[in-house]
């Protein structure tokens, strides 16, 4: 599955209004609870888990993106990396 398609899910939003900088700030339906869910749901969808300072330190999906290929998650060639949308 692929990262936009996870948080659209939760966020119950269309895949193709994320980017790489979206963050709680500048998207639909994005609140402290759906961030937690949010978290839970990448950490199940990709069977890893994130450090608390990991958590706080992940701005935007980008930065969540890094993180999750430093802990060896390989993302399709096919998904599409927008950096704004």
């Amino acid at each position: 599955m692929q990262l936009y398609d996870i948080i659209a899910g939760v966020l119950n939003i269309d895949a193709a209004t994320l980017n790489e900088q979206s963050n709680a700030t500048n998207t639909a339906n994005w609140d402290s609870l759906r961030h937690i869910e949010v978290i839970l749901a990448v950490e199940t969808a990709y069977n890893i888990r994130f450090a608390i300072s990991e958590v706080v330190n992940m701005q935007n999906l980008g930065e969540m993106r890094a993180v999750l290929e430093g802990k060896a998650i390989k993302f399709d060639e096919v998904e599409q990396v927008r950096i704004s949308a």
